[in-house]
């Protein structure tokens, strides 16, 4: 079976929806009987892997899936497309399977770019209507697709992401003093990792932070490791105003690698969103083995179970409390250590594609018949 992967999210900076991409093409070139294709507009600058790259130069990515996506999957030969970046070609002959990573551009539009919304508001019901296969990343996920659109319950699927097998805890001191040297000066650090907007509630963990260093006792600096995303403005005023600015450290965008060994020394990660479709960064900081506290979104929940705390997301001090927990009570910090790597382990990219390549067999055999 051929399959054809969008991988125009494999352009520029790796985000979470570049790394479910990687992912899932790598853990379905691993199966037998299986050969994959990354598509996109322009080159990609990593894309290189156990697959064929095709690659255009068409200037406009989602212009590119509408008039020649679908053409070009079909001349390869593809048995399925799968839109990893959830909105696929509305007319085309490839039986497409779209993977839904949350809904919230069309349930809180305010924590999006017009660009954004513009793209997914004019194609995504065109793109219910014509995938095969709907394929959420959480059931959490499902819930809300199906809440909004019941019809589709015969189509939707749920397969969780999977984990990147570099992502281990790090025993050696050394390697952890040097993290915490290159992003907090070598203080211990707080950290969260994930874009720089509204919708991953930043601000909350700043202020739940200035509870902590009001306290007077001994508390880690806060690390913000990732790019400013849109309407970031309001975050980088606050952080610019608060009288612990030099607690504060802005790592910037981080490669994969870098990431890791933020995890890895991190003290506590801490990941406050209002909203999440699976929630990467969560699962990743589990199977480094850093203690995890979390807002109380439903696929962040589901993701980490007893692995981590819980604040609802509004709940600044309640946030404060968790993180201080983890700080001061060495059996809680001792047994997140213990479960996150072992939570982790039931998630992986091998697993994601097996489970991927079911629903892709089942499209490519409905378009058959």
């Amino acid at each position: 079976m051929k399959i054809a992967i969008d991988g125009r999210a494999l352009l520029g900076e790796r985000t979470g929806i570049g790394t479910y991409t990687r992912g899932i093409a790598s853990g379905l070139a691993g199966r037998l009987g299986i050969e994959v294709g990354l598509f996109s507009p322009r080159p990609l600058g990593n894309g290189g892997g156990p697959w064929s790259v095709h690659a255009g130069s068409h200037p406009v990515g989602m212009l590119w899936v509408q008039t020649t996506l679908d053409r070009r999957a079909r001349d390869w030969g593809a048995d399925a497309l799968l839109a990893a970046l959830t909105i696929g070609p509305v007319h085309g002959s490839v039986p497409l399977v779209s993977i839904v990573h949350d809904l919230t551009p069309w349930t809180h539009p305010q924590w999006h770019a017009a660009r954004t919304l513009a793209g997914f508001a004019l194609l995504w019901e065109k793109t219910v209507d014509r995938a095969s296969r709907l394929v959420c990343v959480s059931h959490a996920t499902a819930g809300e697709l199906l809440r909004r659109y019941p019809e589709t319950a015969p189509r939707v699927r749920v397969v969780a992401n999977g984990v990147d097998p570099e992502f281990s805890p790090e025993t050696d001191p050394a390697a952890l003093e040097e993290t915490r040297r290159r992003h907090a000066g070598g203080r211990p650090f707080i950290l969260y990792l994930g874009t720089l907007e509204p919708r991953k509630n930043v601000g909350a963990l700043l202020s739940a932070c200035e509870l902590l260093w009001e306290s007077g006792r001994p508390r880690p600096d806060l690390v913000l490791a990732g790019g400013a995303g849109w309407k970031s403005f309001p975050l980088a005023r606050a952080i610019a105003r608060s009288p612990f600015r030099d607690r504060i450290h802005l790592a910037g965008y981080t490669d994969r690698e870098s990431a890791r060994r933020l995890y890895q020394a991190a003290e506590v990660f801490v990941y406050p969103s209002y909203a999440e479709g699976f929630g990467l960064p969560v699962l990743e900081a589990l199977a480094c083995g850093a203690p995890v506290v979390a807002s109380t979104a439903e696929a962040l929940v589901e993701v980490a179970g007893d692995a981590a705390l819980y604040a609802p997301a509004d709940d600044v001090a309640g946030l404060a409390l968790q993180i201080a927990r983890v700080l001061d009570d060495d059996e809680v910090r001792r047994r997140l250590s213990q479960a996150g790597p072992a939570r982790a382990a039931g998630f992986s990219w091998a697993a994601a594609g097996e489970a991927t390549a079911r629903v892709l067999e089942e499209a490519a055999q409905e378009g058959n018949r």
